[in-house]
């Protein structure tokens, strides 16, 4: 991790990032109230577009006519300008709402602009967005980026935008995902039903539609073939709030699986095998097959309400609860494909973000980077040149921001 004594970035005490994967205790009162209406909560990652640059030294990134006016944000510490490398890299506008991978290349979104950036901490491009509330999603060689309030997207790949769009009506989105094949969907309000969820092909052709009548969708899965699609969806029945599982099929215009989990919500879905879905909720954490009527096959309580979670592409997750009995404490737990638990990491360090890839976790702390082995045990710690927010992983590498500057470990 490189050092910078002379401009050290001012310390933040709120993690936006974390606040919007925070579902602790108020989580019930607040879907029930506003959240079921609006959002899904864990809402994550994606982005947007234009030029493409190289990664050798020798050639400079040409600059578009946004990226002079309102890009040009962009600086490192030593004054380097957009085309330089290294890092840390600091914006100007200080306004990072989140970062992640996206093929080799790291996306950092604020609310105006889009910045792709090489590992090498060279400006690759970036793109206007000007978004009220966005969120970045990935799937290997693809992202989306879209705006809560103004249904607006961007799909990414390749170092560039490769689609621009909308959601129907100009909705407000929900949620969204995208597929390691460019295909993707959206979860966005109707006029005529609770939401509407649509999946599209990687060139933005609309493939499938299907209305949630009732329901408010939170989360979306695309199965490897594209074929299926899984959405958890947030409702109430007697005063109480339960979590819808639909598997759809887009070549049929019935439900082909339905299944109810009552006393929780769900936050984030996930295809766990052919036959079973993975869903995890505020409080516990499930594996649901998915044929016939349906079954819990698997049920991992949490010691107390979740606060932070991540999954990887191969169906490993780490979450993050409180420790149970404690005031400060915070408890780091690492799950297989098979819901079952792999290890327990805990630490007094106030903790900001979590991942995982495989059975390594990386616990971000507001003044620490926690590597822990497949074993459990904590392999390194390193010092943070600033208070992180949040991070991603790419090609093996941690990446992290603060306020307004991006640092790679």
């Amino acid at each position: 991790m490189q050092n910078n004594e002379q401009n050290e970035p001012q310390k933040v005490e709120t993690t936006e990032k974390t606040e919007k994967r925070r579902t602790g205790n108020v989580l019930l009162a607040v879907i029930l109230a506003a959240v079921i209406i609006a959002s899904g909560v864990f809402i994550a990652k994606f982005a947007s577009s234009s030029s493409n640059g190289n990664e050798s030294e020798s050639e400079k990134t040409t600059l578009s006519a946004d990226e002079k006016t309102t890009g040009s944000a962009l600086k490192n510490e030593n004054e380097i300008s957009q085309s330089g490398s290294g890092f840390p890299l600091s914006f100007s506008s200080n306004d990072i709402v989140d970062i992640e991978a996206v093929g080799s290349d790291v996306y950092v979104v604020s609310n105006e602009i889009l910045f792709c950036i090489s590992s090498s901490g060279k400006l690759l491009f970036s793109h206007v967005l000007n978004y009220s509330e966005p969120v970045i999603k990935s799937n290997g060689n693809y992202g989306i980026v879209f705006d809560r309030l103004s249904g607006k997207y961007v799909i990414i790949s390749k170092k560039k935008v490769v689609h621009e769009g909308q959601s129907e009506n100009a909705s407000q989105i929900l949620t969204a995902q995208v597929s390691s094949d460019g295909s993707y969907a959206i979860a966005s309000r109707s006029n005529e039903s609770a939401c509407i969820l649509t999946y599209y092909d990687k060139n933005g052709k609309e493939k499938f539609s299907w209305a949630c009548t009732k329901d408010h969708i939170v989360s979306v899965a695309i199965s490897s073939g594209g074929r299926e699609l899984a959405c958890a969806a947030l409702s109430a029945s007697d005063g109480e709030i339960e979590t819808k599982v639909y598997l759809l099929d887009i070549y049929s215009d019935e439900t082909e699986f339905e299944y109810t989990v009552k006393g929780t919500a769900g936050i984030d879905i996930r295809f766990a095998s052919s036959s079973k879905l993975m869903l995890l909720c505020s409080d516990r954490r499930l594996l649901i097959g998915s044929k016939g009527e349906g079954s819990i096959e698997s049920t991992e309580e949490y010691s107390s309400s979740l606060l932070n979670s991540f999954s990887d592409k191969d169906g490993y997750s780490a979450t993050l609860t409180s420790k149970f009995g404690s005031f400060g404490g915070y408890e780091i737990k690492n799950y297989s494909p098979d819901n079952s638990v792999n290890y327990v990491f805990e630490t007094d360090s106030k903790v900001t973000d979590v991942l995982c890839s495989g059975k390594k976790t990386y616990i971000l702390t507001e003044s620490e980077l926690i590597c822990v082995n497949s074993f459990g045990k904590e392999g390194k710690r390193k010092k943070l040149e600033a208070a992180g927010l949040g991070m991603c992983l790419s090609s093996g590498t941690v990446y992290y921001y603060s306020l307004g500057n991006l640092y790679k470990d």
